[in-house]
């Protein structure tokens, strides 16, 4: 009795442990945010250059020590032999020195702007390369639902393939329907196998390219929440509405995005260049001053001490200071002239996201109205099949409309996200709704 008792304990235990194992094991479900904080977090491109803004953060305090000035301190032993080696002696020395640089031309202070200008050009690109991030996770998101979404559809088309099989079958053994019949089913089920096929290797190569995005290996198991379904705005409603809807947006992407700072950034940077190279026609002037201690003996050093100004002026350096001028003049111009390219890219960019949102949303209330009709026609095929009057080709043709509707609307609505993630991307801005208003 106390052997069976222990055995019982131990099937109890060894279940209880199973089963939680099993609930620590269980992967967790993914929403988007999640997916994109895990892809700020361990995404190496993006880590790269957060490592650039951090560089372009400690040369900003290198260039800035050049307002401060040096102070040094040097000590030397040694011992001097005489060439006939009748006499020898020692000498120590140690020296406080300190220099300050007065004037440069204006260098230290155009080092400094180009350096800090640098930086928020830097960290512009970092903002670039996250909002670029964002839009390609959300496209694997939403396209990894797509395809999993599409996957269900394929499973219940060979659900219902396998009915009508069934239903073809019936029907020829009782003498009701042609050996066609069954065939045209076949067929039309291994169609939808393949379907199928195809479907799971795109839903596998949908969720290795999530993974990769968020730092994983491509073959991790991966499980997300589905939120497909949208919510399409109303900004279409006539020609004037869309322009002023567009404009709104235009302007907004002047002001947020993160490219036309960083190119504003760098034009700062390319005239503080400028005025670096114009610093050469300048004197410079810095102060220096030293204190030291020196002698034959420890016991016996003797203190002197300096303090001086020293100006320089350059007067002649074979044409490569005007050259230098210009070349930085003609940068400066050529940036300008990007950062006008940049401006029209932009608007660029937002109309055809603003036009594919539209086009998104019009494909959903279309799909939608497809699908409903598709399933219906479905319904009515496979009555009037049940009934005698309709025929098997019919049924199969009303399958394969619905499967391309269902298609149709589930593409339209990641389309749809993806779409407005784009808008978001072109904008520089994530409350587009805001922006409308």
């Amino acid at each position: 009795m106390a052997l069976k008792l222990s055995a019982i304990i131990t099937v109890i235990f060894a279940l209880s442990l199973t089963l939680l194992l099993g609930q620590t094991m269980e992967k967790p479900v993914l929403t988007l945010e999640q997916c994109l904080n895990l892809a700020f977090d361990h995404n190496p491109q993006l880590q790269s250059y957060q490592a650039a803004v951090e560089e372009a953060a400690a040369r900003t305090v290198e260039v800035r020590s050049g307002f401060y000035p040096s102070v040094n301190f040097n000590a030397a032993a040694g011992r001097y032999e005489s060439e006939d080696k009748t006499g020898s002696r020692d000498n120590y020395q140690a020296t406080f020195s300190a220099r300050y640089p007065v004037f440069q031309g204006f260098r230290t202070s155009a080092s400094y702007k180009a350096a800090d200008a640098n930086y928020k050009a830097n960290q512009s690109q970092f903002l670039q390369e996250k909002s670029d991030l964002t839009l390609n996770v959300t496209e694997a998101y939403y396209r990894l639902l797509q395809t999993a979404r599409l996957v269900q559809v394929a499973e219940q088309s060979l659900k219902r393939g396998q009915l009508h099989l069934d239903f073809a079958n019936a029907r020829f053994s009782a003498g009701l329907a042609s050996r066609s019949d069954v065939l045209k089913t076949k067929v039309g089920l291994s169609n939808t196998n393949l379907a199928l096929i195809v479907a799971r290797n795109a839903q596998l190569v949908a969720a290795g390219k999530l993974n990769v995005l968020i730092g994983r290996a491509a073959h991790s198991p991966i499980q997300i929440k589905d939120n497909l379904e949208a919510r399409p705005f109303s900004l279409f409603s006539d020609s004037l509405a869309l322009r002023q809807n567009v404009d709104r947006l235009i302007e907004a992407a002047f002001r947020s995005r993160p490219d036309l700072h960083k190119i504003e950034q760098q034009l700062v940077s390319q005239q503080a260049a400028l005025r670096i190279a114009r610093s050469d026609y300048f004197p410079t002037l810095s102060l220096e001053a030293n204190y030291s201690y020196s002698g034959e003996a420890t016991s016996d050093l003797q203190g002197s001490s300096y303090i001086g100004a020293n100006i320089s002026l350059p007067l002649f350096s074979g044409f490569s200071r005007p050259a230098q001028v210009a070349q930085e003049k003609w940068a400066l111009q050529s940036l300008s002239q990007q950062q006008q390219a940049v401006r029209h890219l932009v608007s660029l960019e937002v109309w055809n996201a603003f036009l594919e949102v539209k086009q998104a949303s019009e494909r959903i209330v279309d799909s939608q109205i497809f699908y409903e009709n598709s399933l219906e026609n479905l319904h009515i095929s496979e009555g009037e099949y049940r009934e005698g009057v309709g025929s098997m080709l019919d049924v199969i043709d009303a399958q394969t409309a619905l499967v391309s509707a269902e298609k149709s609307h589930i593409e339209a609505l990641a389309d749809y996200q993806i779409a407005l993630a784009a808008l978001a991307r072109a904008v520089g801005r994530d409350d587009i709704e805001e922006i409308l208003k």
